[in-house]
């Protein structure tokens, strides 16, 4: 079998923010048309990698050859002329903006002096059609407007405007709905066979990375652990490698005592819901699984008080809830963390501490005499329990990883007594490590008489996770499966 050419190396790669080191002495090798996997915990390095081959961050020492050359990038778009593009896990565009003028941001059409919107659109509609990824896009809709699914293609057709030697993506699945996301994946093979496009690819998926990928490279703590070939890819194996633990050991063990009912929500109907009716026990984690538009989060709102409904009734400790909204529910300990956490669970522009506390101030002070030190006391109180990685309990939110992310606004919600948790796909996203400890978190609730209401995406997860699953399809309840019941034919069969 011939040698295949090598398009990008690094030898000896180290990177350093303060005293924690991202990179440590790092030796990977992408042969041209590669789709390499690139895989491990949030905090293994691999954003920093990518960041380091795509310009955006100078490397501390070690060599980086493209082409066979040595290089050293000055920037982000001298990288990018050279055909080296990343589509990030958080698209960088401007709202303010229609996806055309996104698309083609810094390489604008023009007549004369004056932008040309009309050829922007027309350019636009034609990388449309190459990459079908979402053909209904809408290229002259707002990027404010836009869902994060929409978001994400049109950060994917900016890179490939470029046409790239090295495509780079940093989850890019995590915010598209199942059939966009099939698509993208499609997409990224044939364009891997028919212009032997080289990637890497970053995604907590495994099963996505199995798929399209021939090679992965595991990263653990900064370092290459090792790297597998397709015709020896192994679940197991790649997960030991990632957490360094048996995957047998990934899900806690369900619940054996369960409770009371303590939470109801009995005929709801509304826009998306007809006649809904569910019910959680203490100790208890009750699993929600649909399609996409199933109606999942909107019965989830609907209970919290965040979207209305028509008729219905909430009843919490068999007493009625009347007309309920959010402070109600707060009151009675029943929290929900929402699945877009960047829209809805996170405060971007506050410290790492003020996330975690920012719910219960008045309740946790209530004397009015809050100081930065007794705040931080509380913070990182909650921030060990949570297995939280983070440098400085000051620090910006926006510093820590996806998964660290979460579980700060898990911190949040469980800093005070709870009686139930709602959460709304609390690991999209996130890596393997921070799963398995999102998992521990909600079953130490179990043991404790919580009742905990989970919607998860991955079919797997509401498998390993729930003791009794409800499954929706358009609205309505499907089925009730009791925990001798829970496999995957009988999910799927009440779904589709």
């Amino acid at each position: 079998m011939a040698t295949k050419e090598i398009i990008m190396s690094t030898t000896k790669l180290n990177k350093s923010f303060g005293v924690t080191h991202a990179v440590i002495n790092l030796d990977i090798t992408i042969e041209k048309g590669d789709i390499m996997g690139l895989v491990g915990e949030n905090g293994a390095g691999k954003s920093t990698l990518i960041k380091i081959l795509g310009g955006e961050y100078y490397l501390d020492s070690g060599q980086i050859t493209y082409q066979n050359k040595i290089i050293s990038w000055n920037s982000s778009a001298e990288a990018l002329k050279k055909g080296i593009a990343i589509v990030h896990q958080h698209p960088l565009l401007v709202f303010s903006l229609n996806a055309a003028e996104n698309i083609f941001l810094g390489k604008e059409f023009t007549q004369g002096i004056f932008l040309d919107e009309k050829k922007s659109i027309e350019e636009s509609k034609k990388l449309v059609k190459q990459y079908p990824i979402y053909p209904e896009l809408d290229l002259e809709k707002p990027v404010i407007e836009m869902s994060a699914g929409e978001k994400e293609v049109v950060e994917i057709l900016k890179a490939l405007s470029y046409n790239p030697k090295i495509l780079i993506l940093d989850e890019p699945t995590a915010s598209l709905p199942k059939d966009e996301a099939e698509s993208l994946l499609k997409l990224l093979v044939d364009l891997n066979r028919k212009k032997e496009m080289t990637m890497i690819y970053i995604s907590h998926k495994l099963e996505e990375t199995f798929e399209i990928c021939n090679k992965i490279t595991v990263m653990r703590n900064g370092e290459n652990i090792g790297m597998l070939t397709n015709e020896h890819f192994d679940k197991n194996k790649l997960v030991k490698m990632m957490i360094n633990q048996d995957i047998s050991e990934f899900y806690p063990e369900k619940s054996s005592q369960i409770g009371k009912v303590l939470l109801e929500a009995n005929h709801i109907n509304s826009k998306v819901l007809k006649d809904v009716s569910i019910h959680v026990h203490e100790g208890e984690i009750v699993g929600l699984y649909g399609l996409i538009g199933a109606g999942m989060t909107e019965l989830v709102e609907s209970i919290y008080g965040l979207q209305p409904f028509q008729s219905g009734e909430i009843i919490f400790n068999q007493k009625k809830i009347l007309h309920p909204h959010v402070d109600m529910m707060v009151h009675h300990g029943i929290y929900l963390i929402p699945a877009d956490r960047h829209q809805y669970g996170l405060f971007p522009s506050f410290s790492v501490s003020e996330n975690i506390t920012i719910a219960h101030l008045f309740s946790l002070f209530p004397e009015f005499l809050l100081t930065r030190y007794k705040e931080n006391q509380v913070a990182t109180k909650e921030a060990e329990q949570m297995n939280l990685k983070y440098a400085d309990i000051n620090q910006s939110i926006k510093e820590l990883s996806g998964g660290n992310q979460q579980k700060v606004i898990v911190a949040r919600w469980l800093l005070k007594e709870c009686n139930v948790l709602i959460v709304d796909d609390p690991t999209v996203g996130i890596d393997i490590g921070a799963k398995r400890d999102i998992y521990r978190i909600l079953r130490e609730l179990n043991s404790h008489h919580k009742g905990i209401i989970f919607i998860s995406s991955e079919i797997n997860e509401i498998i390993g996770m729930a003791d009794r699953i409800y499954t929706m399809r358009r609205g309505i309840i499907t089925a009730e499966l009791p925990k001798d019941e829970i496999n995957q034919e009988n999910i799927l069969k009440n779904i589709l």
